[in-house]
């Protein structure tokens, strides 16, 4: 995806742009289901008429079945159409993908070399992404497939529109034989997306074995992608220690800076990923306590970066290492660092409020039409700074209980999907004990229950204000977002959700859920808008 988050590289995600794809590496979306399209043809009306009469081509080519797949190519010879080349080159899905893609992509060997025996063009045929048969099978981790196609002369460096190649997908399922076998066939290494190379790739989906062979081939362990990220800081950004060891043993620089000034070291340590920050100094001590104390733009170093954000493992990795900080008590540290990143932030955020507004143009390309509808929809949203947090009211004894039986009446309501009902109760015991967050976050589940998004993140912003720690408002949060449209927003809530409950294992499928959800959103729109 294209579009700009205010993703961090620290804790939470409010605090500095980054981009969406430095979480996860887009994958071109390729589907291969001839039963769910429209056949297309640049051949003569003839040739139409015969293949509907004749069975689908598509289907035979990718059901591996050769039988039905000559007999329809006869029957075209019967309708008086004797280029059997011409067929399998121009009868194409409304994807423009050709028989063999079908074939290469299910891994049906016999009909692929029936079909680049009598057609052997249709090797380099590209469906409307620019991608090859190759290019599908290797998507699919159909190895013989993809040897086979290679042995009829498929050139393993046709990229898509986007820019990737076979070696990319190869390297994101993990397969080492075909990244081997692609690279001998000369792929290049250094091929690159927007999302970067096939090292980007690996280490975006854990292959750390991949990772790891991909050095051996050549590859280099400092290639940025068009975010400025290199492999060891996307390892690190996505908490892959595994992958941070073998990049690491790899020789990647530790030194090399982002937007910030920021080290892969700064990184691992901001969003509190102590098992990262251990294979730093387990790999490369020296290397590592050389980069401890370098300090970002911030004029913070990775020790203070961590204490700032509250993560005492990784201060006290980092505190024997970090000049004048050796002998520091640690609590003192911490709450000292909380304060100069908070300060910090909170400044940078006013400085971006007073910017003077650059000259207003109007969109024209279609990423750029998708990103003024995302800042519409978060204009049209209550600030957040705006919520005022509620002030406690004592209450007796009487009255509490009194607002426990309206939350307890509301949650009963909630469960028999009464969303209204649940409302008017939370609503209730919120009049008792206005700063209860517990409340606020159940009426936003209510509010969200009964399509009502916007009011959902008032309430869910407000429980966030009383507990500004607890997971499941910044998960309701979340949710609240994703059902505005503002999958980004989102995702970034969820982040930090998960970096308050690292173990929580539903809040990590929620928040690689969203992301999916969001990407299908957005690749929806493209191609709605082509």
């Amino acid at each position: 995806m294209g579009k700009k988050m205010n993703a961090t590289v620290g804790g939470t995600c409010s605090r500095r742009s980054q981009n969406w794809d430095v979480l996860k590496i887009d994958k071109p979306m390729i589907k291969c289901d001839s039963s769910l399209v429209d056949i297309h043809s640049t051949a003569s009306p003839a040739i139409e008429t015969g293949i509907r009469r004749s069975g689908d081509l598509l289907s035979s080519a990718e059901n591996g079945d050769l039988e039905q797949l000559e007999k329809t190519l006869e029957s075209l010879q019967v309708m008086g159409v004797t280029d059997v080349k011409e067929a399998l080159m121009d009868f194409k899905d409304a994807h423009k993908r050709t028989a063999l893609h079908f074939a290469a992509a299910k891994g049906r060997r016999k009909v692929i070399s029936f079909i680049l025996d009598r057609a052997p063009e249709c090797v380099e045929c590209v469906d409307e992404e620019g991608a090859t048969p190759l290019l599908y099978a290797a998507k699919e981790n159909e190895f013989a497939a993809v040897k086979l196609l290679l042995a009829y002369f498929s050139d393993p460096n046709t990229a898509m529109t986007n820019g990737t190649t076979a070696l990319h997908e190869a390297a994101a399922n993990g397969s080492i034989r075909t990244v081997k076998l692609l690279v001998e066939h000369k792929a290049q290494l250094e091929a690159t997306t927007k999302n970067g190379t096939a090292m980007h790739f690996a280490v975006s989906e854990n292959r750390e074995k991949t990772v790891a062979e991909l050095l051996r081939l050549g590859a280099k362990a400092d290639v940025r992608n068009a975010g400025g990220v290199t492999p060891l800081m996307l390892a690190c950004l996505m908490n892959k220690p595994v992958v941070v060891k073998e990049l690491l043993e790899g020789s990647a620089t530790l030194s090399l800076t982002m937007e910030g000034n920021l080290t892969a070291l700064h990184m691992a340590a901001e969003t509190g990923f102590t098992e990262v920050v251990q294979e730093f100094l387990n790999c490369r001590p020296e290397d590592t306590k050389e980069v401890a104390n370098l300090a970002s733009d911030a004029g913070a170093t990775p020790l203070q970066l961590a204490a700032g954000m509250g993560h005492h493992e990784i201060v006290t990795l980092l505190k024997p290492i970090t000049k004048g900080f050796e002998d520091a008590d640690l609590d003192k540290l911490m709450a000292e660092e909380k304060i100069k990143l908070d300060a910090y932030y909170e400044q940078a955020a006013k400085n971006k409020t007073s910017a003077a507004p650059a000259a207003v143009t109007e969109p024209q390309t279609v990423e750029e039409k998708l990103e003024a509808e995302n800042k519409r929809k978060l204009a049209e949203i209550e600030k957040e700074e705006d919520i005022a947090v509620p002030e406690a009211v004592e209450a007796t004894e009487e009255q509490k209980n009194e607002a426990t039986k309206f939350k307890n009446d509301g949650n009963k309501a909630y469960l028999a999907k009464d969303y209204a009902l649940a409302v008017d109760l939370y609503s209730k015991a919120i009049a008792i004990t206005p700063a209860d967050a517990v409340l606020y976050s159940n009426r936003c589940a209510a509010h969200l229950g009964a399509g009502d998004a916007k009011q959902a993140l008032h309430d869910v912003r407000v429980s966030k204000k009383l507990r500004p720690d607890w997971p499941k408002a910044l998960f309701r949060e979340g949710q609240c977002l994703e059902a505005l449209g503002l999958y980004e927003e989102a995702a970034c809530a969820m982040w930090s959700a998960m970096q308050l409950a690292p173990d929580d294992k539903l809040l990590k499928r929620r928040f690689q859920e969203c992301v999916k959800r969001g990407r299908s959103d957005h690749q929806a729109k493209l191609q709605s808008a082509a």
